[in-house]
């Protein structure tokens, strides 16, 4: 039987996974804190938190050879206390690592981590400020393809989530250089689709103005540029790395120059494909290590594996997840629906 374990598995990018790898498995089991919510006829939930190594221990215990493949997706997204971070992060995924090594040491495992690890690295490229957006000069290096694996990861202001996003980046190499395990990091910028609430600036700012919520703007003017790659287009980089892993590799993996946008210019483009207005109120003050701009350059992963290629654009993520969070705003008891 071939198995794959996606923990995380209720949250945006590990639900993902699930749907997406149910046809390509005999077996998916999900490994969350919170209750099951698939509904996937071979998806077996095991409620249990990535920092109890006892949990996983029981759950890789049953499973054993037969798990062919771990997508580890359960993390802290939200940087709020730094122990907790570190010990779902960083803890957590040692004992992902350690759990793999001991019951399926051939298993692949992609752990998905973030471009935060490069806290404001790219702060300290020759950035402009232009009418909508943040621009990086046109004469740089990343300015037609985005900021590459060769940036430096030292010197940086970051956060706790990347501080400890980082501890978890280097062990996953270190058991694949060290140990031998067939383990890949993937570096993730701003990922996003028809999810949880909790899943990026874009998915806020639509489930704001479907509720005719303000959505808060939050330092840098509004033209902070992130670009964005949907969920489903991450999860085939996944399947395109477990059919051919190359282990202790580190890639990027966003939407490119394409897919990016502005938060000033997001707002524009969703309020002319949907009609809907998006009310926001701008607090002046940047976040910390929030960066100015930052497109993610994919074409390590590319040369890699030719077979990938985004097919979602920005166009299509926006309406997408419109209309999740239309369907799940709407009351089915009185029949009112939401805002737009």
């Amino acid at each position: 039987m071939d198995v794959v374990v996606v923990t995380g598995s209720a949250g945006l990018v590990g639900g993902e996974a699930v749907r997406a790898l149910a046809a390509r498995f005999d077996l998916v089991v999900g490994v969350d804190n919170l209750a099951d919510v698939e509904l996937i006829p071979n998806y077996r939930h095991h409620r249990a938190d990535v920092r109890d190594l006892g949990a996983l221990t029981s759950v890789f215990g049953e499973y054993g050879t037969d798990v062919r493949l771990v997508v580890h997706t359960a993390g802290q997204p939200v940087s709020t206390q730094p122990l907790v971070d570190l010990n779902v992060n960083a803890v957590g995924t040692m004992n992902v690592l350690e759990t793999v090594r001991t019951h399926c040491p051939g298993a692949v495992v992609v752990l998905t981590s973030t471009t935060k690890v490069y806290g404001d690295a790219s702060d300290s490229l020759p950035v402009l400020e232009a009418s909508t957006r943040w621009e990086i000069d046109a004469s740089h290096p990343y300015h037609e393809h985005g900021v590459d694996e060769s940036v430096r990861a030292d010197g940086v202001n970051r956060t706790f989530f990347g501080v400890s996003k980082l501890a978890a980046d280097l062990a996953a190499r270190s058991y694949a250089s060290g140990l031998g395990m067939r383990v890949g990091v993937f570096r993730c910028g701003s990922v996003t689709g028809a999810g949880v609430v909790q899943d990026g600036f874009l998915s806020n700012m639509v489930r704001a103005a479907v509720r005719g919520a303000t959505f808060p703007v939050i330092g840098h003017g509004g033209k902070q540029v992130r670009d964005v790659l949907d969920a489903r287009d991450l999860v085939e980089m996944f399947w395109q790395f477990y059919l051919e892993p190359r282990p202790g590799e580190v890639y990027h993996a966003g939407g490119g120059r394409e897919r990016s946008a502005s938060i000033l210019e997001l707002i524009a483009q969703y309020e002319y494909l949907t009609g809907c207005e998006v009310p926001f109120e701008y607090e002046p003050e940047n976040r910390f290590a929030d960066v100015r701009w930052w497109i993610t350059d994919t074409r390590k992963f590319r040369r890699d594996y030719p077979g990938w290629q985004p097919v979602h654009g920005l166009a299509d993520i926006l309406l997408s997840v419109h209309g999740h969070w239309a369907d799940v705003l709407a009351d089915p008891l009185t029949g009112s629906g939401p805002r737009c």
